[in-house]
């Protein structure tokens, strides 16, 4: 078992090892070079499809815009994406485990709703507050995960169902009023506050959240644990690992970040509103496949993640300075989603035909 970590650390070794099944197939049966050859070409260069995509799109709005490359600028698409990029650290080792989390965005509100209920209306200091947040929303996770695991139901139909309640739940609780903070504090400094006066504290927290997530993701033995579940549940029940507990800390991690990120949001707007995250499940998912991961589990890093989130961030920045609605920004992102969800079945199924013919 001491090799688990190095599979893991080369973040797709799923993708190199289909690779490398389709370029043994490609030598031995050239005549169906073609799909074999765009399967692998894409399996083996995704994280560097994605990263020249986000450059193109970060110099055309830079030509196509005169403020898109102010620092102002620049910095308010970061701070703005923290949120939706600290989130999608746990969609995506949900992702690569081969399931999905539909409630982050109303696990979201109600957290966020919760938080001001005890800093604003009980009087909790906001460290505790944030750290009871946290606590809450792992145990919203761990529920969603053992009725998902133990019931066998799919985490699509029990995390709709949460996505519906726990928006209820905000309401119910805040009484559909805003809490409101004055804001004071070093709490409120280093959450939602600035560096200097200039760089904000969101970033920052981004940075830690990813750089952790990225880490464990390809460096630890529950790394290589996530890449097998969802690579192939069958076959890593029958290795020793406990899929089911995989999937559940998943989970626990996701709600998790959603309630880390309540408590971020509280020290910036010094608000707690109900509808606070609505759409936070739309923006994080794209994040999550624009970003290269697997549709079907198995498959994906923190990194590409990053950089989804970046393009949809720049897509709607750079939408909004060229006059448009940033209703264009989701309308966009939408249609970005679709075709990268499309490509991705493309190559599956151009890798699926590779190692057929390898194995006749």
């Amino acid at each position: 078992m001491s090799s688990q970590p190095d599979l893991a650390g080369g973040f797709d070794d799923a993708d190199e090892s289909v690779a490398e099944a389709l370029r043994q197939e490609a030598l031995s049966l050239p005549q169906h070079g073609g799909w074999q050859a765009f399967a692998q070409g894409s399996l083996q260069s995704r994280n560097l499809i994605i990263t020249v995509v986000a450059i193109v799109l970060f110099v055309f709005f830079s030509v196509a815009t005169d403020h898109f490359l102010a620092a102002d600028n620049l910095l308010n698409i970061l701070r703005n994406l923290s949120f939706v990029g600290i989130v999608s650290v746990g969609m995506t080792y949900v992702f690569i485990a081969g399931e999905l989390d539909l409630s982050v965005g109303s696990v979201f509100g109600f957290l966020t709703v919760l938080m001001g209920f005890l800093v604003a209306r009980n009087g909790v200091d906001p460290w505790i507050g944030m750290l009871a947040v946290v606590a809450v929303g792992m145990a919203i996770g761990a529920m969603n995960a053992v009725i998902a695991t133990r019931l066998n139901i799919p985490s699509f139909i029990v995390t709709l169902g949460a996505l519906t309640a726990f928006r209820s739940l905000a309401l119910i609780l805040s009484g559909q009023n805003p809490a409101t903070t004055e804001g004071i504090g070093l709490f409120y400094d280093v959450t939602g506050g600035y560096i200097s006066g200039f760089f904000p504290w969101l970033v920052v927290w981004m940075a830690v959240v990813m750089l952790i997530g990225g880490v464990i993701l390809a460096t630890t033995r529950f790394g290589y644990h996530v890449y097998a579940t969802g690579g192939n549940r069958n076959a890593a029940r029958n290795s020793g690992i406990s899929v089911n507990r995989v999937k559940i800390i998943c989970f626990m991690l996701t709600s998790g970040l959603c309630g880390l990120i309540a408590g971020l949001i509280w020290g910036y707007l010094h608000v707690a509103a109900p509808i606070t995250g609505t759409g936070l499940e739309f923006r994080v998912i794209g994040a999550v496949i624009i970003g290269g991961v697997a549709l079907t589990g198995g498959r994906g890093t923190i990194y590409g993640t990053f950089l989804g989130a970046v393009i949809v961030g720049i897509i709607t920045n750079g939408l909004v300075l060229l006059g448009f609605s940033q209703y264009f920004g989701d309308v966009a992102t939408g249609v970005l989603i679709m075709l990268v969800g499309a490509l991705d079945l493309v190559v599956q199924r151009g890798a699926a035909r590779g190692l057929k013919y390898l194995h006749r």
